[in-house]
């Protein structure tokens, strides 16, 4: 892991679908009056088409692998980046959002996100043929535990908690 001296100036939010990592991360850039970059709106923007017809169109598998070539070729600075939640499939592209900055962990209990992802196939989740969002979430939270500098819960703290929280933080 890159030491604080070798990290850019970034903040890179990750967690599931439904924990308000774009909300969030537009908020949060606006309150530091820093950039804001969401690697789904890029990946749409690079192939020209939508998320979910980009995941169907690839494949599973080739549609992680985008997704992490993406990633290793961000080199920017003072942005908050809103990740798609299955960023940390990829070993190398999350090694490189190590050196861009401090990776936060935008969490919420289960009932939250289901509550909040509604239709599974409408959003370009990165998600097995037969896997439901409980099998997801599972599979999901200890890589997303494992790269995280900070977790804040957004099930539990309103958009305002969380910016007061994350700022406290990155004071110290």
């Amino acid at each position: 892991m890159p030491s604080e001296m070798e990290k850019q100036d970034n903040i890179i939010l990750i967690g599931m679908a439904g924990t308000g990592k774009t909300t969030l991360g537009a908020k949060l850039s606006r309150h530091l009056s820093w950039s804001h970059l969401d690697t789904d709106y890029l990946l749409q923007a690079w192939w020209g088409i939508p998320l979910q017809s980009l995941r169907d169109w690839l494949g599973l598998d080739k549609f992680l692998l985008a997704e992490e070539q993406m990633l290793i070729r961000l080199n920017i600075n003072r942005c908050i980046i809103s990740t798609g939640g299955s960023v940390v499939y990829g070993q190398e592209g999350m090694r490189h959002l190590q050196k861009l900055g401090r990776i936060i962990e935008l969490y919420a209990e289960l009932k939250t996100i289901q509550a909040r992802v509604k239709d599974l196939n409408s959003r370009g989740l990165a998600i097995k043929n037969g896997q439901t969002l409980t099998d997801l979430y599972y599979e999901r939270k200890p890589l997303y535990a494992a790269y995280a500098d900070k977790r804040v819960n957004t099930g539990k703290l309103t958009p305002e908690d969380c910016i007061k929280e994350i700022t406290a933080w990155l004071k110290k």
